[in-house]
């Protein structure tokens, strides 16, 4: 479509912006007269994005401004010389205009100049910085980014000041432009792997993104797994942390989530803890985390396998036991799990959805009791209440909340193939979880690297966190990533 220039007449410009604006009610027209030189002006703007205390401070100045006898200036130079300060770029045409306007940004149009004035006036409505919501910790920083672009960012730019710290930003979607932040550290990202990220995030053509989530689904190696390939947070410090790791940060405005790539399952079961308390703590943590995950997928799973098919594998006074749980239980093993477990599961996304204090008593209370009248109603045995609530607890440890998602789905093809084949079935599935994991990549990287387990180097930061040494410290090198 042809570009329709600005009109030089104010009410011209007025009328035809009315015309274009007309079913916007929250759009204001608000016209200032210069007594000095007996010429109107006319601000256009969205009633709820206006710093109202400096739109004001502009409008008196312009109102109050005279003709300098002394060293007359035109009316152009006075109007630049008192919006210098929020004074973005000019407009010439109808569609920019338009554009800015929905954008936050305020025009101002004066009768004879042709070109309108883009002023930055917009107030941002943020939330205060607080504590993350979903990474909590015991020790180390509490504070959390929030949906501003611009205040993350400076939250990063407050804890590094390294001149090497890159941060390239740009526009993207068709209908509504979202904004993203590209960060890393310039001599440790490698080439290969921004290139590979612009590409992706350029590639991108949805036309509405409110959250990093939807942005990380579209840029993904592939969306056929359960497992999230690419890291988010809410914490500027594990932000940090990946940089110096030579890793890419993705942030996009409107969400307090960062994503970092490329990520590995190791990367997905570190926490902030491990690096802040002592190290004999930390790599007790981080094992217990490796233990759980096996327990939250394969505990049903060879509850059920051992009771239906391999009982003899048991000792004989604890299938003695078992036996008499269930005695009086009508449903076989599989069919008591699968209640159980998505009796759970519906506690859980009710306690998340409910206000804070209502869900925890749902949540506690809900589970006591259910799991109490289930075992007097011999729906289910009181030893299957104790193993689905072992591998809840223990599916709370994943330190990130989309990765112990996977393993909460996981657990119940775990039952279904230990349904079918017994202990084999849970071989079986445990071998076919380890060569999808096997396969997949982050952005070109390997996502389950061998190299965490046996590599001279990574290995100590796998398993374990190791003491830091006391002297020395990582060099700023350039970190050379092999291709998969």
């Amino acid at each position: 479509m042809k570009s329709k220039l600005l009109h030089i007449k104010l009410d011209q410009k007025q009328e035809k912006l009315k015309s274009e604006l007309n079913m916007q009610a929250d759009v204001v027209f608000k016209e200032v007269f210069i007594p000095g030189y007996e010429i109107s002006g006319l601000f256009v703007f969205l009633n709820g994005t206006m710093d109202y205390p400096a739109f004001n401070d502009i409008v008196l100045d312009l109102s109050a401004a005279q003709v300098e006898t002394s060293h007359p200036v035109s009316i152009e130079q006075l109007v630049i010389s008192k919006i210098c300060s929020v004074r973005e770029q000019d407009v010439e045409t109808y569609e920019k205009g338009i554009e800015y306007i929905f954008d936050g940004k305020t025009l101002l149009f004066i009768d004879g100049i042709v070109n309108g004035y883009v002023l930055n006036l917009e107030k941002e409505k943020v939330r205060t910085l607080g504590e993350p919501s979903t990474e909590r910790v015991v020790r180390g920083p509490k504070l959390g980014f929030i949906e501003s672009l611009q205040e993350n960012i400076g939250l990063i730019r407050q804890y590094s000041n390294h001149p090497n710290l890159i941060v390239q930003q740009q526009k993207f979607g068709t209908m509504e432009k979202r904004e993203v932040a590209l960060i890393y550290y310039e001599g440790k990202a490698s080439d290969s792997l921004l290139k590979e990220v612009n590409k992706r995030i350029n590639e991108v053509k949805a036309t509405d993104l409110q959250d990093s989530g939807m942005l990380e689904e579209l840029i993904e190696d592939t969306a056929l797994t359960p497992f999230p390939q690419i890291q988010n947070t809410e914490r500027p410090d594990k932000v940090l942390a990946a940089l110096q790791e030579g890793r890419v940060v993705i942030m996009v405005d409107g969400s307090p989530f960062a994503l970092m790539a490329p990520t590995t399952m190791t990367m997905l079961l570190q926490s902030p803890d491990d690096y802040y308390e002592r190290w004999v703590a930390g790599s007790f943590l981080r094992i217990l985390r490796y233990l759980s995950l096996f327990v939250t997928v394969f505990l049903s799973g060879i509850y059920i396998s051992l009771v239906s098919f391999n009982p003899g594998l048991l000792p004989s006074e604890l299938a003695m036991t078992i036996a008499g749980t269930r005695e009086n239980v009508p449903f076989p093993p599989f069919v008591e799990a699968i209640i159980m477990e998505l009796t759970i599961e519906l506690l859980r996304e009710a306690g998340i959805r409910l206000p804070s204090p209502i869900g925890q008593t749902v949540g506690l209370v809900g589970g006591v009791i259910i799991g109490q009248a289930a075992v007097q109603a011999n729906i289910v045995s009181s030893l299957m209440v104790i193993i689905v609530s072992i591998t809840t607890i223990t599916s709370f440890t994943v330190p990130q909340y989309s990765f112990g998602l996977a393993f909460r789905a996981l657990r119940f093809g775990a039952m279904i193939f230990a349904a079918v084949l017994g202990l084999y079935g849970t071989t079986l599935f445990f071998i076919i979880v380890i060569s999808h994991l096997s396969k997949l990549t982050s952005f070109q990287e390997p996502y389950f690297q061998p190299m965490d387990f046996i590599g001279k180097k990574t290995w100590r930061d796998a398993f374990l966190r190791l003491p830091k040494r006391k002297k020395g410290g990582d060099s700023f090198e350039p970190v050379r990533r092999q291709n998969s």
